[in-house]
């Protein structure tokens, strides 16, 4: 055949080529890998040097696949700042329903408390829901904390290492895990009270404490999330949709850090940014056969 390429040459060609472009797909954006890629991103974020000498909890688990995206110092109690409403506001949820009416001084449902306490960060309000929990729910024989406790204890979720001061966070005294933090979000997710929950969250770019946060980016709308700040305290607890459809858990406890917590909070917004960019390889080979 002289210089002409052989039918056996032309196959592994093809071959390469085809594996190429299923992994790379259009401009290289399709990646076998690119799960270790967001890793290695998130990682990168967190070793920035102004977290350098603080302590950092962190947690992103997948609600479809079940498999830890990230995790740093996972279990070790640190102070959650205003993360602590969300358990606040689970609980109340959990054990009243949405529909309870709590009559003066608050006067309002469960259900149009939540927002009110969440997307505002609102200190009194928390706090006086955490203080009314018992006789709301029949259980005047608990505490607070013990009746919290119990509530998630029962369903599967153990606050192991949380210590409440308070039902806002603004005490801190208060100390809660980054693990703890998702594994009370996964089980909101699976709640009847879902929806309520969900959308009482401050949605990232639009309203709430996060209404000027990752306003440009492709996180906009796509993470929904509780803020939490103390001085050297920052925290950023929810959910987040991917651009390939998948939907994430996460928590983000920073304590003892010395710079201004913007910058801190910029850290977050980026871990977010990331986050939101990951795309599983058969969600990519979905999209690019698509083209």
């Amino acid at each position: 055949m002289g210089d002409a390429m052989r039918t056996t040459d032309v196959i592994p060609v093809i071959t390469a080529a085809f594996i190429c472009c299923l992994f790379l797909g259009p401009a290289g954006e399709c990646r076998a890998d690119h799960l270790r890629a967001v890793q290695n991103e998130v990682a990168g974020v967190l070793a920035h040097p102004a977290l350098r000498g603080a302590d950092v909890s962190a947690l992103v688990v997948s609600v479809e696949h079940g498999d830890v995206i990230y995790e740093l110092n996972a279990r070790r109690p640190l102070i959650p700042a205003s993360n602590m409403k969300l358990v606040t506001v689970a609980t109340a949820l959990e054990l009243l329903g949405a529909g309870e009416d709590f009559g003066p001084p608050m006067g309002e449902t469960v259900g149009g408390l939540a927002p009110r306490i969440l997307k505002p960060s609102d200190n009194a309000l928390a706090d006086a829901l955490l203080h009314s929990l018992p006789r709301a729910a029949g259980r005047p024989d608990l505490t607070s904390n013990q009746l919290c406790a119990e509530t998630w204890g029962e369903r599967g979720v153990s606050l192991q290492g949380t210590r409440w001061a308070d039902g806002s966070g603004l005490s801190r005294a208060g100390l809660m895990s980054a693990a703890v933090i998702v594994r009370l979000l996964e089980a909101m997710d699976r709640s009847r009270w879902r929806e309520e929950f969900i959308a009482a969250l401050p949605v990232a770019g639009v309203d709430g404490t996060l209404r000027s946060r990752m306003r440009d980016g492709r996180a906009r709308r796509r993470v929904r999330a509780k803020t939490g700040t103390l001085t050297g305290v920052s925290a950023l607890s929810g959910y987040a949709q991917t651009v390939g459809g998948e939907r994430l858990v996460f928590a983000m406890v920073m304590n003892g850090f010395v710079c201004d917590v913007q910058r801190v909070r910029r850290i977050q917004d980026r871990v977010c940014e990331a986050l939101v960019g990951l795309e599983r390889e058969a969600q990519c080979f979905d999209r690019t056969a698509g083209d």
